[in-house]
């Protein structure tokens, strides 16, 4: 015999008999109450798998019951069947009101009663599977919620960990996700000058985050060890090249500040905006990406060469991602670096950097970011 319960709330015995007898030669097991106190009672300790409800009973009639079971059974759904003769139809529509789902005239159809058993039986083991799937769902939600959060802080801790924030350096990070698929490090030399880096991670969220992990050591580490910058590209290349998977990469500026700020020597592979701006606040040198992104090219492939660039003290470098050059408008026309030097220009020269933000944010008319946003304002030290 099959586990599946059904069970018959019927006052009448030769009713309860015959019934009980035919469910059992469907092959499930047959529970029998002769009131709804006694289907409420055993419903308190057993959910059957489909209920058959007599409408006019002692002690406790059939739409008081469904009423209860429904409150008894909460979120959980057992399918109820009211079995009613033809005059008590006004009560049915009271019962299905009250919770019930389907119901079967008196004297009751042993077809149409195998029938609309199976039917019920086949939505109730689906709606289980169901409610199983967004239990599962909710336990994965709260468990990935749970990772995420202690991956965001360990990757914020690296990140604050291995750059330092210098006064003539505005810089601004924005997440288009949780996480951040764009980074900023900047790191004091050993013989006094500044190497920066603004890394632009395929894609946003937590998996372009971690792409960025193992160029934020290696830059770190080779900066410490007072290595030239061009090393220091060669050397996050090759890194990125050997752990990240294919089509995965880091678009990259890295800018190496000489001691005294006589000069920027600035590798570009990918970066829409590295531009120099003069004392006016009009361009006076653009490094256009000249290179693959980092991770792209195997090491004998790889071109370390860079721009260098004269740096006076009344000028500024401005670097910034995609995220702000490919803002889009209603239309889908782009932010640009026209719409970056306008901004310069309007905000030149002590609002730089909240002026190109604020005209990126008023050209996607308020929408969001699709992107992650970061933005460097880089003025010389003697500035």
């Amino acid at each position: 015999m099959s586990s599946t319960t059904i069970l018959l709330v019927e006052d009448s015995a030769t009713n309860r008999y015959f019934i009980e007898q035919f469910i059992m030669e469907l092959g499930y097991r047959c529970v029998s109450a002769k009131n709804g106190l006694e289907a409420v009672a055993f419903c308190q300790s057993q959910l059957p798998d489909l209920i058959l409800m007599d409408v006019i009973m002692p002690e406790m009639d059939g739409l008081q019951a469904t009423t209860e079971l429904r409150r008894m059974f909460g979120e959980h759904w057992v399918p109820i069947i009211f079995l009613t003769s033809l005059n008590e139809l006004e009560s049915v529509v009271q019962g299905l009101k009250a919770g019930g789902d389907d119901y079967l005239a008196k004297p009751v159809s042993f077809d149409l009663l195998s029938a609309k058993i199976h039917v019920f039986l086949r939505i109730a083991e689906m709606q289980n599977q169901i409610n199983q799937d967004a239990l599962r769902l909710e336990k994965y939600y709260r468990e990935n919620e749970f990772e995420q959060q202690l991956a965001l802080e360990l990757i914020e801790r690296l990140i604050s960990l291995r750059t330092s924030t210098p006064s003539h350096i505005w810089q601004y990070l924005s997440p288009a996700a949780g996480f951040n698929g764009d980074l900023i490090i900047i790191c004091p030399t050993p013989a006094g000058g500044e190497h920066i880096m603004l890394a632009d991670c395929t894609g946003h969220g937590l998996t372009a985050a971690i792409s960025a992990l193992p160029a934020i050591d290696c830059f770190h580490e080779m900066t410490e060890a007072g290595c030239d910058m061009a090393d220091i590209v060669r050397g996050v290349n090759q890194k990125l090249h050997r752990l990240l998977p294919g089509g995965r990469f880091v678009a990259a500026a890295l800018i190496a500040i000489e001691p005294g700020g006589g000069a920027l020597r600035i590798w570009n592979g990918g970066v829409p905006c590295v531009l120099l701006f003069d004392e006016q606040g009009e361009v006076a040198a653009r490094c256009k990406s000249s290179h693959p992104a980092l991770g792209v090219l195997a090491a004998e492939d790889f071109d370390d060469s860079m721009q260098t660039l004269e740096w006076r003290p009344s000028q500024v470098l401005v670097v910034s991602s995609d995220g702000i050059t490919e803002a889009k408008d209603g239309s889908g026309a782009m932010f640009g670096l026209s719409g970056v030097e306008a901004a310069v220009r309007q905000g030149w020269p002590q609002a730089i950097g909240e002026s190109v933000l604020s005209s990126a944010k008023a050209h996607m008319l308020g929408g969001v970011a699709c992107d992650d946003i970061s933005l460097l304002v880089i003025r010389h030290p003697a500035g």
